[in-house]
């Protein structure tokens, strides 16, 4: 009653915080307090560090103008983005709510959602863009950041709407091809997504996560040694890239290639230890070549890294009833099962 089942994490999306210097509120004439000229030259100094990169002193002098004046919205958030570049995204959030309270600030909800998408938190953050948007702050990037949080959030159809939007705004965006493309993989449409994928290569030939989820597509495609070129590809644009070398060696399973597949994992393991899933994978290539002394010590680290790994605890009960260790087996398969693997239970069921 042996199953195994190979487990691999396709790394469809990147994000990254916008630079502030994109975000920053310039000043105007116009302040909410009168005779607060001294404000105003705090705020234009936290904007002269803001273009020199030196953030602190930019909160600095934003803290100061607002010691003046309290209600100087424009100096939250700018505040909020100096404090999101140094990673201090619990103060972002605190200053960019201020700034909404105050006057509704549109931008604020802009800011105010990255500071929670860098958080994980991609339901408020996708709240917020929502609101940036409503608010009139309808720039390319608030839809694409929509659209992202939407994918994160399991909103495929919204995301697709929204990186669509930006797309429409600027067609040169190889970023939001690459991610339209992840949501309409995650639809099964895969077809739709190579054609992004392509797309998102062709804007921009160096976007290494680009070749690998369009690897990823065109495996589901059945286009296997497509997909191992273009894994490849990925790979050598981004010799650090363990995502790709582990996908590789998921393709490489499906051409039996079992010495490549433990080639790739390892690699995969070799620059980032942690990485539970090429464990995983190098524990099934292992069983295929009937190393299952090796095959049981790849699922147990696998499992060590992630405790509630279930693939994983389902392998090495696999493993251990090729050992004849019967017992281990099914007590592996329970935790599978309990974990949320339902053939688990046929595998159980067998021996009791």
């Amino acid at each position: 009653m042996t199953g195994l089942r190979l487990f691999s994490f396709a790394g469809a999306l990147l994000i990254s915080l916008s630079s502030l210097a994109q975000n920053i509120v310039n000043n105007d004439s116009t302040l909410v307090v009168a005779d607060n000229q001294e404000a105003e030259v705090a705020f234009n100094a936290g904007n002269d560090f803001v273009a020199q990169k030196n953030y602190q002193e930019a909160i600095n002098s934003f803290t100061k103008a607002l010691s003046i004046n309290p209600r100087f919205s424009k100096a939250l958030v700018n505040r909020g983005f100096a404090k999101s570049e140094i990673a201090d995204y619990s103060g972002a959030i605190s200053d960019f709510t201020m700034a909404i309270e105050l006057d509704g600030s549109a931008i604020a909800y802009y800011g105010r959602g990255l500071a929670y998408f860098n958080k994980n938190n991609s339901n408020d953050a996708l709240s917020d863009f929502e609101d940036a948007l409503k608010a009139g702050y309808t720039e390319t990037k608030v839809y694409y950041y929509a659209g992202v949080a939407g994918f994160e959030c399991g909103s495929y159809e919204d995301a697709i709407s929204n990186l669509t939007l930006a797309i429409t705004l600027d067609g040169n965006n190889a970023q939001a091809y690459n991610d339209r493309a992840s949501a309409k993989r995650m639809k099964e449409d895969y077809d739709g997504a190579i054609a992004d994928y392509q797309t998102a290569i062709k804007l921009d030939p160096k976007l290494a996560t680009a070749y690998n989820n369009l690897a990823s597509a065109l495996l589901k495609k059945g286009n296997i040694d497509d997909a191992i070129s273009n894994y490849g590809l990925a790979i050598s644009l981004d010799q650090e890239y363990f995502i790709a070398y582990n996908n590789r060696a998921r393709a490489k399973f499906e051409k039996n290639d079992f010495d490549g597949m433990i080639a790739d994992c390892q690699k995969a393991i070799d620059i980032n230890p942690e990485y539970a899933y090429a464990y995983n994978n190098m524990g099934i290539a292992q069983m295929k070549k009937k190393d299952y002394d090796a095959a049981y010590q790849s699922f147990s680290k696998a499992i060590q890294l992630n405790e509630n790994f279930a693939e994983a605890y389902l392998n090495r009960g696999s493993c251990q009833e090729m050992q004849r260790k019967f017992d281990e087996a099914v007590a592996d398969w329970r935790v599978a099962y309990k974990l949320g693997v339902t053939k688990a239970k046929n595998y159980i069921s067998f021996y009791e």
